[in-house]
């Protein structure tokens, strides 16, 4: 259940930058709608990844140097969070960004506020803290701005000093929405881009600290152009750059 519910909280995140964006009232349901049919979806307006791909815990009960073992680059585990780090993956990261320019980067979680600035060659960015009260208890983001994009650093959403209460969700997002256009949640325009690339309106990237996986391995969205939700994923890893 928790990994859903922190997808469903994403999707509600989303909805509300949507109605924003569009100048449109937001309902109290339609993130349901927006977590079945449009989160993470091949034509969506975002999409998820982490700066350390593997699962933190792959059960909850199977020690890291178990699960592997005999594996020299990822035990013990600070050796494998380091190759992350110089290795490729931040390297990735940045690469990402710089080619394909999004709008706006969210970072979740900030016990890896330091990863996150380092993943995204923030170092010599100024940084800007922004209060978010929607109602008795504040928030406080991380705002970091380079050439066209918005990096937000956000509380997790989990835990008591988090982003968990729907009226927090629906407040930091309509906070990302007013840095969206209608055009960003165009999926038409989007669906028409074509094999190889990046659709236009995809313009919010969400990074996460490690990879809690999908449930049941897939991505919640199963749009209606893809009844099959194992073609989904085909389509979306057409135009989805992943790591090497």
């Amino acid at each position: 259940m928790g990994k859903w519910l922190n997808h469903q909280r994403i999707a509600r995140i989303m909805a509300a930058a949507r109605a924003q964006a569009l100048g449109i009232r937001l309902d109290d349901n339609d993130w349901k709608a927006y977590y079945r049919d449009e989160l993470y979806a091949p034509d969506g307006a975002q999409f998820k990844l982490n700066l350390f791909p593997l699962p933190v815990m792959l059960d909850g009960l199977t020690p890291w140097s178990k699960v592997f073992r005999g594996q020299s680059e990822l035990v013990p585990k600070d050796r494998y969070l380091d190759l992350c780090r110089h290795g490729g993956r931040f390297r990735f990261l940045r690469t990402l960004c710089a080619h394909w320019r999004p709008k706006v980067v969210v970072c979740i979680g900030y016990r890896q506020a330091d990863d996150f600035v380092r993943a995204f060659g923030l170092e010599q960015v100024a940084c800007e803290e922004r209060q978010l009260q929607p109602a008795d208890q504040v928030r406080t983001l991380q705002i970091y701005k380079r050439d066209g994009t918005t990096w937000i650093l956000c509380p997790a959403l989990a835990g008591s000093a988090g982003l968990t209460s729907d009226v927090q969700l629906n407040a930091f997002g309509e906070l990302l929405g007013a840095s969206l256009a209608p055009s960003d949640f165009d999926h038409h325009r989007a669906a028409a881009c074509g094999q190889g690339r990046l659709p236009e309106s995809l313009n919010a990237l969400l990074a996460g600290s490690a990879s809690g996986g999908l449930p049941g391995g897939g991505y919640p969205a199963q749009r209606h152009h893809h009844p099959d939700l194992r073609d989904a994923r085909q389509h979306r890893s057409d135009f989805v750059p992943q790591a090497m």
